[in-house]
């Protein structure tokens, strides 16, 4: 596959988790670019490796898992081979995250606009006045109501919805080049959901920036999205620009997702996809998908399919198309 022109190049990466004489495959060989200014979603189900994926472009990998094989590229520097000095002047500053349970990442201790005040610190060279200054200005963009009191508050002070606030205000202080959003709207009803979502397209997909949005949610990527990988059992089964992938879906597994999606203008059953995924532990030989497909064949089970190019953006892991 012909790559060209990109900002973050993930590269034939593959992260594995080693536990009780096991091998967890979490990312096999998975190839994924954002080029400068797009946003680009990840799909699929729980336990497909979105997020082990997203972690590793921070070598953010927790023990025991291992990052064996591949390149992560950013700006043609090799993420894996820098020092931690410069992955520190990446972290936060250049790349940004943000994760799915603001409960775990902000520290209970300590008040939320201390919390944003030394990321901004930590990569520019202001005053605390000036990080105080541009902490209450973000934590108004982000609709906090009365942000100069609410800067003293804790995290136990908040809701799910304005602790989610904070972590995308911390994720834009430093104005990343690359913002990464690891599911940023599970843990929140959906009437929570619908607002933060609109804040991430208000305030974080901005035309000079890059976005990598991770969810299992195919209705919000159609929303926001360029381009969508869709991720199986630690690979990616399908690639495609967003309009392509909604008006002509070929892998069986993004059918049958985009099946389960409910619709308002049409009264229909929703399909389920039968059968769990596989364990990662214990991969089939063939097509990851071939035990929950309709369409399989004798080739799916003995030989893994490779990703097919069927036109310029857009390329499926499958025989049968």
């Amino acid at each position: 596959m012909k790559i060209n022109n990109s900002f973050l190049l993930i590269r034939n990466l593959s992260i594995y988790f080693y536990a009780k004489k096991k091998i967890i495959k979490a990312v096999d060989g998975v190839t994924l670019e954002v080029k400068k200014g797009e946003t680009v979603g990840i799909a699929g189900e729980s336990g497909c490796g979105k997020s082990t994926l997203a972690r590793s472009i921070l070598r953010l990998v927790p023990p025991p898992g291992e990052i064996v094989s591949g390149e992560i590229l950013y700006k043609r520097s090799n993420i894996l081979k820098i020092n931690d000095q410069q992955l520190r002047n990446i972290r936060g500053n250049k790349i940004s995250i943000i994760f799915q349970d603001p409960s775990i990442y902000l520290n209970p201790t300590v008040s939320i606009g201390k919390q944003i005040c030394d990321v901004i610190m930590a990569h520019n060279n202001v005053s605390f006045k000036n990080a105080r200054s541009k902490t209450i200005q973000l934590l108004d963009e982000l609709e906090i109501q009365e942000p100069g009191d609410r800067f003293k508050n804790f995290p136990y002070e908040f809701s799910g919805g304005m602790k989610q606030r904070v972590l995308i205000a911390m994720a834009i202080s430093c104005n990343p080049e690359l913002v990464i959003a690891d599911e940023p709207t599970t843990a929140l009803d959906v009437t929570i959901q619908r607002q933060i979502l609109e804040l991430i397209k208000g305030k974080l997909i901005k035309k000079d920036s890059s976005f990598l949005f991770i969810t299992h949610d195919l209705g919000i990527l159609a929303e926001i999205c360029d381009r969508i990988y869709i991720m199986y059992a630690g690979s990616i089964v399908e690639q495609a620009k967003a309009t392509d992938l909604f008006q002509k879906p070929l892998h069986p597994y993004t059918q049958k997702l985009l099946a389960a999606i409910p619709r308002h203008d049409i009264r229909k059953e929703l399909t389920e996809i039968k059968g769990s995924p596989p364990r990662l532990d214990n991969l089939p030989i063939g097509c990851s998908f071939y035990p929950r497909c309709d369409i399989h064949t004798e080739k799916c089970y003995q030989e893994r399919p490779p990703l097919y190019k069927v036109d310029e953006d857009h390329f499926v892991r499958c025989y049968n198309v």
